[in-house]
This record gives structure tokens, C-alpha cells and sequence, in this order.
């Protein structure tokens, strides 16, 4: 087991060991901190849309095995079986208030990571690096593996490797392959989208070609 005796205080971290990190993973901001010797990265999920103003963090659900957290968590566990570069799950949690829960996941910490938005706010990207970007997703996607918000800001660079994170809402899906060219397309709209709305956002064309190079060839 990865930490010793886990208990509750493990998802409620010390801001003096939090590292300052903004490293965005979903629609909460995380935090990094330090557990039995380990770095760690605390999720706490966050409703989206409307019903945020009414509920923010919680959700209806009785049976922890179906929360958010827990399917997530297995998820994870299972993509480290097969391989892939993704976060390692430590722990997850469901706290129940009456009919509704909060949930919680924590996974090690890529370490020197920065986010594919982040890095072409900064600089571009040679073609092989964008090469490698689409054989990591071609990797995924070789294990239907669906990731149900590929975007810029879930693509992780650490120590030349490429890793995908934030696999909520994630799940295999191994009926049919139009779902690939969807979850591409996802992608595209969002370097788009940080391009239109930053002065400088190294993304083009000839940039897309070269993952696209790297997706098919595998």
C-alpha cells in the first residue's frame, strides 16, 4: 500500500505543505502537498453550469462504489495496468451529508509537470513534440480508452513524456470508433479557443498536421 494507515487526514492537507502548484485538473484547482513522504495532488470535484450556484461540490448518491471518486479512482488504476500515461491513484473519497456526498480523489504528483495550454502560452512546439502528443492520445484511444474532456489544460508535459489527466467521466468504450474522431475534434476546439482568447498561443495548422502525424502513425 502506498500510504501507511490512511485516515481522513489525508484529503484534508495542511496549507503550510501545499506547494503553490496551479496545475488545472477539471473545474476545482488542486492541491499539491506532501503525505508520508510523498507528493500528492488533492481533486475535489466541482459541479459545472447552472446547478453549480445551487449545489457547487455535492451530489446525490447513497452508494460510494457509483460517486464520481470512486469510479475515477478505478479507472486510473486500471490504466496503470495497461500501461498509459496516467496520474496513479493513492485514494478516493465520498463524504455522505443526508442524500447528497462530496467527493474527493488524490493520485502522486507528476513531477515538473506543465499543462500543453501553459507551455504555448510560453513557446512553441517543435513537430516532435506535437508528434508525440498524438501518439500518447493514439495510445489511449488503442485501448478504448475515452477521456471525456481532452483539452489543453489535460495534457501534461514532465520530463519529455506526454500524460493525459483528469479522467472524470472517463470509461472504456469498445463499440464502435467515431468517439476517436470526436474526442480529436474536442481537442482542436480547445487550442482554438485559448488562441482566441490569448495574445500569444503558439498553435496552427501546420501544428494539428504534425499530431495528427503522430496519432496515425501510432
Amino acid at each position: 500500500m502506498l500510504i501507511e494507515h490512511p485516515d481522513e487526514t489525508l484529503f484534508c492537507p495542511e496549507p503550510k505543505a501545499a506547494t503553490g502548484k496551479a496545475v488545472a485538473i477539471g473545474r476545482s484547482e488542486p492541491i499539491f502537498y506532501q503525505y508520508q513522504g510523498h507528493d500528492l495532488v488533492l481533486k475535489q470535484y466541482l459541479r459545472g453550469g447552472m446547478v453549480a450556484k445551487l449545489l457547487a461540490d455535492r451530489y446525490f448518491g447513497i452508494n460510494h462504489e457509483h460517486t464520481r471518486s470512486f469510479k475515477e479512482f478505478r479507472l486510473l488504476h486500471q490504466l496503470q495496468r495497461l500501461g498509459l500515461a496516467a496520474p496513479v491513484p493513492v485514494a478516493a473519497s465520498a463524504k455522505q451529508s443526508g442524500l447528497f456526498f462530496r467527493a474527493a480523489l488524490i493520485t502522486l504528483e507528476i513531477p515538473h509537470a506543465q499543462t500543453l495550454a501553459d507551455q504555448l502560452m510560453s513557446s512553441a512546439l517543435d513537430d516532435s513534440a506535437w508528434q508525440q502528443v498524438g501518439r500518447c492520445i493514439r495510445q489511449f484511444h488503442d485501448h478504448d480508452v475515452y477521456h471525456a474532456d481532452l483539452n489543453a489544460r489535460n495534457i501534461l508535459f514532465s520530463d519529455n513524456k506526454v500524460y493525459l489527466i483528469d479522467f472524470d467521466k472517463g470509461a472504456f468504450r469498445y463499440l464502435g470508433d467515431s468517439w476517436k474522431a470526436s474526442n480529436l475534434a474536442r481537442l482542436k476546439r480547445s487550442l482554438m479557443k485559448f488562441k482566441s482568447l490569448n495574445q500569444t498561443f503558439y498553435f496552427d495548422e501546420a501544428n494539428w498536421k504534425r499530431l495528427l502525424q503522430g496519432y496515425s502513425e501510432g
